[in-house]
């Protein structure tokens, strides 16, 4: 059962250095380890980092994680691999995004405020639209037969992929009793940054590749997945969101909602430069030494 990740990393100084170095140990306790990590750094575009990493796997499945993701679980990738080897319709699978005790309070109430950032642990492996990038696997040629990961959206890959998946006749689903943590920043203005960014990404997919924009469930979805949903509804749902967040005092939530459309309302009014993606001028390639398995760090140099 051989498997690789691919991390895509905007910087690997500082900070970031810290949580990808804390990553890579949580991968050091994996009961069955990756063969391969490769860490595909200072390229913006997620979709294109991540078919990098791929293309460079020798391995016959691939997964991915964010380089703030958190895995406590010594037997997170053993049970993913077992799901897969086990069930040859799946094709993606991930772990529930719980919260853990060491979170701060205020990620704890963001996290339960704000759709789609929690997700529990399943009983059973149920087919869900909460299979994300923070922690997702697939086999390596299916991925590639698809075409792999959108290299041209900013934000919103993640539904894309999943589409792919499911236009191939195969499932995507979240495997019993794995969870990983991918929390919010700590502090309102950083978060409310964040899904300003978020709005940012989504009007300019609105914008260039309307085609692409698909709808979100809240994971309860069990393979009946809609896609497509008229304006007039997605309007219509942010606003009955807005309210029932006024209702509850989910001013976290509010927020957050506020920002986003106000991210989706500066695209429109002054959209970022077209949609051309910069291109990659080379990759220098290096090692990380000091762990079981091949650490390679992929410096993206780009226009």
């Amino acid at each position: 059962m051989n498997y690789s990740i691919t991390i895509p990393v905007l910087r690997l100084e500082e900070g970031p250095r810290k949580m990808v170095e804390d990553l890579l140990q949580a991968l050091e306790q994996q009961r069955v380890p990756p063969k391969e990590v490769h860490l595909v750094v200072g390229d913006r575009r997620q979709g294109r980092a991540i078919n990098y990493g791929v293309d460079a796997s020798s391995t016959t499945y691939v997964a991915t994680l964010d380089d703030d993701s958190f895995i406590d679980d010594p037997e997170l990738f053993e049970k993913l691999l077992a799901s897969m080897e086990n069930d040859a319709s799946l094709g993606m699978v991930g772990a529930a995004c719980t919260i853990p005790d060491w979170a701060t309070p205020f990620q704890k109430k963001a996290m339960v405020q704000i759709p789609r950032r929690f997700f529990p642990v399943q009983k059973e492996t149920n087919d869900s639209d909460m299979v994300q990038h923070p922690c997702l696997m697939m086999r390596k040629d299916e991925f590639q037969k698809m075409g792999g990961e959108d290299e041209e959206l900013i934000r919103g890959l993640d539904p894309v992929l999943r589409k792919k998946v499911r236009d191939a006749g195969l499932r995507v689903a979240i495997v019993a009793d794995t969870w990983v943590y991918h929390l919010l920043p700590d502090g309102f203005l950083k978060l409310l940054r964040m899904y300003f960014r978020n709005g940012v990404g989504s009007g300019y997919a609105q914008k260039h590749f309307p085609d692409r924009v698909l709808e979100l469930s809240d994971g309860y979805d069990e393979g009946q997945f809609v896609e497509k949903r008229s304006w007039i509804w997605r309007v219509m749902r942010r606003f009955l969101g807005l309210l029932g967040g006024l209702v509850k005092g989910q001013w976290i939530r509010i927020g957050t909602d506020l920002a986003y459309g106000l991210g989706v309302f500066k695209e429109r009014l002054w959209p970022s430069p077209g949609s051309k993606v910069p291109k990659r001028k080379g990759v220098h390639l290096e090692s990380w030494e000091g762990f079981t398995f091949e650490v390679k760090i992929h410096r993206v140099e780009l226009d």
